[in-house]
């Protein structure tokens, strides 16, 4: 599934979801997929770094997940056992110490929402062009080997 071909509005910070955790927002695809979420026995995350973050789209769907933490912080929803999760983050940029620092955390905590934790992370550098991964053996080892970590 990608994220790209569903509409997903974002927060606008009215604080409805205090009340009771529902997001009140409620005609975009950010409900379902988070539904997605609640019923995945695992999760496999790949996501393109945009001036080291997430692109907009997707961090405006983790936005949306205010409404979840809402529920969990107020009771209304319990959390389940943790299951597992694995991101694979692409960036075109060779090289930069903070490359993937913002994204790192803010998926953690999204996720932590949905009661996954991050097993394995593989950050991968320098892939920019329709055909970079494609040619890059390191990187196609590499998702390789966190598939077969995976145990799916």
């Amino acid at each position: 599934m990608f994220l790209r071909d569903h509409a997903i509005e974002p927060c606008t910070g009215c604080g409805s979801c205090a009340e009771d955790g529902l997001c009140r927002i409620g005609y975009d695809w950010a409900e379902e997929l988070f539904s997605r979420l609640d019923r995945a026995p695992g999760l496999v995350l790949t996501a393109p770094v945009y001036f080291y973050h997430l692109p907009s789209q997707a961090k405006a769907w983790i936005d949306r997940a205010q409404s979840r933490y809402m529920a969990r912080q107020s009771g209304m929803r319990t959390p389940q056992a943790l299951r597992r999760a694995y991101v694979v983050l692409v960036a075109g940029r060779t090289r930069g110490e903070n490359l993937f620092a913002g994204i790192l955390p803010t998926l953690n905590y999204f996720l932590q929402v949905f009661d996954f934790r991050i097993e394995k992370t593989l950050c991968l550098r320098g892939l920019d062009g329709a055909d970079d991964f494609s040619r890059d053996r390191a990187a196609k080892d590499a998702v390789r080997d966190l598939a077969r970590s995976s145990g799916w």
